[in-house]
């Protein structure tokens, strides 16, 4: 065997074709990799990972392997000498075994020399190092074994034929069958189950995985199966002339019912080993048990087709790798389809219904700017997808866009989010109920015209309804989550009861309050608004809880702008940006899942929270809260728009990051514990002292939950939550309220999910910049020399061994 191999090595190192062949895939993945612009280019995607290399190997070893692999028996037939090696003391297998070993050597080979490409992205990550080395040499294992099922498939074409050239058509077509070719089967009109079994029997299914940096055991029983099923069948053909071939083809049955029982019980029993730093790969046991509850297939419609820019074509392949890892898991495969929505239609009439369906399932639109020879192009696309399962649909939305953080920033935090999304989406789409949401009413609360857009929203997944206190126990159940949304009166003892006890049977709530009066009528006609506290007599209820809302007001210098008439008294008006310090953008906190990756908040007139007590049955949360720079001043106070001309020193704004948002979560103790309760317990309901685990979310900003209201011709129109008019731009209100929300009726554990963390690795563009010939010049040029010293001290070392 040793002799064998020893006789391939040297033939490759010996002659001009093994140099060609190895020239021309090293200058086919340098130029792709390097110069070509494309989807391959690594300078150009501007991430410090390899992807592109992994991604375009298997296309280059249809045509090295094949190369590489068409002499080694073809040559022995054409040149009588197979006959030879059949009468050595060896096996038939030992004599397979030893070409194929020389195969995956010379293969090998080739590789080594790019190994420069990791050198290179290592070198060029800002800053230098910041790339998943685990991702990347895990990746690297999804490269040798495709190699080893190639170099198999090549040796069983060549064993075929005596000529190299047919040998080598054979093997490239054999290897795109089972490469692409059981996938294009699986499209045709079969039954799910017959589509997943052609899936699988594809290389792609498999390498797609496992070059990633995801080691799964199915994985690598399937390629040890492909390499040894066509090594077999390399022994079969040679002995097809001789007398044992039909014991050899009785042998080859055997091994194919061997491998299809070895195949379902590494199924049924596999592990996966995930390589990459942040376990970007891995599944939550969450997300395990839902998909588990599935009985059907999934369709997904990404609209994340056609061209798109290194940024959208990342997110679009991460969201097939969540696709991907998700089917490793399920009984039943969630299909998907990248669609370009231009490509769907073909007049402008047909767009428009596209673009408003899409719309109509929540889709987002953005603009996204394309560069083209001829210039800057614009185009909107939705970045978002629509999961379909039996009769029902969903719209996800896949771009996190934050206008406050750089886009590789929203990209990053958009591919965090994708299994919370995906999750989110099955599980609303396999409910049997939804969860139910009650707004409070009897206080003097925000009326529905102006929580109309939060309504609509939250309506998609919640049964809504409006009750007053003393209705929460006439109801059968009760409802999952309780809005208190900007009360103006106060509440009454009988009332603050039935929340209490609402709260003590495990119900949850979401307090929105004014502790500060300030009237919106005078300040929009120019006048002094008087800002003085407002008596919600929730002071010791909300005390008993664990937090207290002060009465003071906040201002900070990451504001709203406001249109400010600057030209002089009888000039035309000139309207200019100035801000407008009582109209804070609040932060939600990063530190929990509730609020982490969401755009700043729109708000005005807000107070501070301070938590009180020291529970050790409820845990305090801070989900959202001013900037760096900001402060507050107690009432009461004068409030004018005035204050603009005469600004606050900047000096004044040194404290940071006020508690505006509170989430507590436990057990907590009733505020009418130890008192009488023949005046408020009416209904006769059974009173409890101590909760049931429940949740509270404590937002010291009633106008958070309120869309802006205009009366036009007696009709009401609503503006989106969280929209400034000035500036045109909608903050994050609505989306923090329905995670608030959805985390309240939580019972599942999804939220959970979105507490997910990548790391941003991104090359370095000023030394792309600067120095991109070299780099392209090195990446080319170096494994060149390598290979071709290789072949120097191979021709050094035999000319001096056959000197003496």
């Amino acid at each position: 065997m040793y002799s064998l191999f020893r006789k391939e090595i040297t033939t490759f190192f010996g002659s001009l074709t093994g140099y060609l062949v190895a020239f021309v895939f090293l200058i086919a993945n340098g130029l792709f990799l390097w110069v070509f612009p494309g989807n391959y280019n690594l300078l150009d995607n501007g991430y410090a990972t390899l992807d592109g290399y992994f991604s375009l190997a298997p296309w280059i070893f249809l045509f090295l392997i094949p190369a590489l692999t068409m002499r080694l028996f073809a040559e022995e037939k054409r040149s009588g000498t197979l006959e030879i090696l059949v009468t050595r003391p060896v096996s038939l297998f030992q004599l397979v075994w030893a070409k194929y070993l020389a195969g995956l050597v010379l293969v090998l080979l080739c590789l080594l020399p790019t190994v420069v490409y990791f050198y290179s992205v290592y070198s060029l990550g800002n800053p230098p190092g910041n790339w998943d080395a685990g991702a990347a040499w895990g990746s690297f294992i999804g490269l040798f074994c495709l190699a080893a099922g190639y170099v198999a498939i090549g040796l069983a074409a060549s064993a075929t034929t005596d000529n190299p050239v047919l040998a080598f058509v054979l093997a490239l077509f054999v290897s795109f069958l089972c490469y692409l070719g059981f996938e294009f089967a699986a499209d045709l009109n079969f039954s799910p189950a017959i589509s997943e079994m052609l899936i699988q029997l594809g290389i792609n299914e498999h390498y797609l995985s496992v070059s990633r940096g995801v080691v799964d055991s199915r994985d690598l029983i399937y390629f040890l199966s492909l390499g040894f099923f066509f090594l077999v069948i390399t022994s079969v053909l040679l002995q097809y002339k001789q007398k044992h071939w039909k014991q050899q083809s009785k042998k080859l049955g055997m091994l194919v019912v061997g491998l299809i029982v070895l195949s379902y019980l590494s199924g049924a029993w596999f592990f996966r080993l995930d390589l990459t730093a942040e376990k970007r790969y891995s599944l939550s046991p969450i997300s395990k048990q839902l998909i588990q509850q599935l009985d059907s297939p999934i369709k997904v419609d990404v609209f994340l087709g056609g061209e798109l820019p290194p940024g959208f074509r990342k997110l679009q392949q991460a969201l097939v790798e969540k696709i991907q890892d998700i089917n490793a898991y399920s009984d039943y495969r969630i299909h998907y389809e990248l669609i370009d929505p231009y490509e769907l239609v073909s007049t402008s009439e047909e767009q428009k219904k596209l673009f408003d369906r899409l719309v109509s399932l929540g889709l987002r639109p953005t603009d996204l700017r394309l560069q083209r020879d001829e210039g800057t192009v614009t185009k909107l696309i939705f970045p978002g997808a629509i999961v379909k399962y039996k009769d029902y649909d969903v719209g996800i939305n896949l771009l996190k866009n934050n206008p406050s953080l750089s886009p590789e920033v929203n990209l990053n935090q958009s591919e965090e989010t994708l299994e919370y999304e995906l999750m989110r989406a099955l599980n609303s789409l396999m409910a049997d109920a939804s969860p139910r949401v009650a707004f409070l009413q009897g206080q003097g609360e925000l009326t529905e015209p102006e929580t109309r857009d939060i309504r609509q929203t939250l309506s998609e997944n919640f049964q809504l309804t409006d009750l007053h206190a003393s209705e929460l126990f006439q109801k059968e159940d009760l409802p999952d989550a309780l809005v208190i949304a900007d009360p103006k009166q106060a509440f009454s003892e009988q009332d603050k009861f039935y929340i209490d006890q609402y709260l003590m049977r495990g119900g949850n709530l979401l307090w929105l309050v004014d502790p500060v009066r300030v009237s919106l009528d005078s300040l929009s006609r120019g006048e002094t608004a008087l800002a003085f506290p407002r008596d919600l007599n929730l002071n010791d209820q909300l005390f008993r809880y664990g937090v207290r809302v002060n009465t003071n007001l906040v201002q900070d210098v990451e504001c709203l702008m406001i249109p400010v008439n600057t030209s002089p008294v009888g000039s035309a008006p000139k309207y200019t940006p100035a801000p407008w310090y009582y109209s804070p953008l609040l932060k939600p906190s990063q530190s929990h899942v509730l609020s982490r990756n969401l755009n700043q908040l729109k708000a005005e007139f807000v107070s501070t929270i301070d938590t009180v007590g020291k529970d050790p049955a409820i845990q305090k949360y801070v989900v959202l809260q001013t900037s760096s720079y900001s402060r507050k001043i107690q009432t009461p106070l004068e409030v004018s728009l005035q204050s603009i001309n005469q600004p606050p020193s900047e000096s004044v704004f040194n404290e940071k990051h006020l508690m505006i948002g509170v989430l507590l979560e436990g057990q907590f103790s009733s505020v009418f514990q130890n008192r009488m309760l023949d005046d408020f317990n009416t209904q006769k309901i059974e009173v409890m002292n101590r909760s049931e685990p429940a949740r509270m979310i404590v937002l010291a900003d009633g106008s958070l939950i309120a869309n802006q209201v205009s009366r036009r011709n007696g009709q009401i129109q609503t503006l989106p939550l969280g929209y400034d008019r000035y500036s045109q731009q909608t903050f994050g209100n609505k989306e923090f309220l329905v995670h608030a929300i959805s985390y309240l009726c939580d019972e599942t554990g999804i939220m959970s999910l979105r507490s997910q963390a990548f790391k941003i690795r991104l090359l370095d563009k000023v030394k792309i910049r600067e120095n991109r010939l070299f780099w392209q010049l090195f990446n080319v040029l170096v494994p060149l020399v390598f290979i071709s010293l290789l072949g120097l001290i191979f021709s050094l070392v035999r000319r001096r061994k056959y000197s003496r």
